[in-house]
């Protein structure tokens, strides 16, 4: 066994052991942790990409500084970016030269706890609330690249903004299909008893004024059949599971799916890299993608640890 299998377990049967006195302060202090980033960590090429930048547009949200980059000229037509749980900005170094060639401005922003922005509690509420904010600034955007937890909340971001703020065309890499998903996930990788599990749905009632389920990304998808969208994703990704992507493309009217073998979670082959290049800047599709044309039966939300289980969606991130 791993020392963080081991933490795990051992932060698991604390959290259990707490929600027997005070189940609703397990429930807290198991969000808390949930919703606390990882240290950033910025690597010395990603601080001298960043270093780069030709503005910044930095703003506060819930008293956070949250660290907005651009490139490219400010007049041009905006490509929004949103990263996955635990990088930063410089993630999309690779991409923004050729976009910036082609005229686009890019956008790319470091939320709280991540990169450069100040340390803090990050949930997907507060996300999609950071995201609203940056396209409101921009006015909206002409292309998306999105990834994991940052793709995800922009999906439910733009479902909620007007028609004119949403992209032509949106990349969709290793995104998750449902936050009770990641709940699911996330309390199983600690056997959490359901109680704790109940309490937290409590807590995020009590942030959003929105029930768990409320949060589906597939749903919200659904609201956005005039953007072409391409998810791309590994069939063996290890950290969301293939069948996340399967949903949100059943759900999404003419999406294209295409199985990045090979390519991890992180999506950063050069081959990736190319295929969504000619996706946002041509409108090129990969060879051998799925288009839901229709008639595709949309795919029910996994709503508990069993069917959880039983999917084959299990998530290995947190363990």
């Amino acid at each position: 066994m791993n020392s963080r299998k081991l933490l795990f377990q051992l932060l698991g049967k604390g959290l259990n052991g707490l929600s027997y006195l005070a189940p609703q302060k397990a429930g807290d202090l198991t969000f808390r942790i949930f919703a606390t980033p990882p240290p950033p960590n910025v690597r010395d090429k990603e601080k001298a990409f960043l270093d780069t930048a030709a503005e910044r547009l930095d703003f506060k949200h819930d008293g956070k500084n949250i660290a907005v980059y651009t490139w490219g000229p400010a007049d041009g037509p905006v490509c929004m970016t949103a990263y996955g749980w635990g990088y930063n900005a410089g993630r999309w170094r690779h991409y923004v030269p050729a976009l910036v060639e082609a005229g686009y401005r890019v956008v790319a922003f470091d939320p709280t706890g991540h990169g450069l922005a100040d340390k803090g509690v990050l949930h997907f509420p507060r996300m999609v609330a950071i995201e609203r904010r940056i396209l409101e600034l921009t006015k909206g955007c002409e292309l998306a690249l999105v990834h994991s937890f940052g793709g995800g909340c922009l999906i439910e971001a733009l479902a909620g903004l007007p028609k004119a703020y949403h992209p032509k065309r949106m990349c969709v890499m290793g995104v998750f299909t449902t936050v009770r998903w990641i709940f699911l996930t996330f309390t199983k990788s600690l056997n959490l008893r359901p109680v704790v599990f109940s309490k937290l749905e409590n807590k995020v009632y009590d942030i959003a004024q929105r029930s768990l389920d409320e949060y589906d990304v597939a749903a919200s998808a659904a609201k956005l059949p005039h953007v072409q969208a391409l998810i791309i994703h590994d069939p063996a990704d290890t950290v969301t599971p293939f069948n996340n992507a399967e949903r949100n493309h059943s759900h999404w009217p003419g999406s294209a799916l295409y199985r990045a073998e090979g390519a991890g979670h992180h999506l950063g082959t050069a081959g990736v890299t190319k295929t969504v290049l000619s996706f946002l800047l041509e409108g090129q599709l990969p060879e051998g993608v799925a288009v839901n044309d229709g008639s595709i039966e949309p795919i029910p939300a996994v709503l508990t640890v069993e069917e959880l289980a039983a999917s084959g969606g299990v998530s290995d991130y947190y363990v």
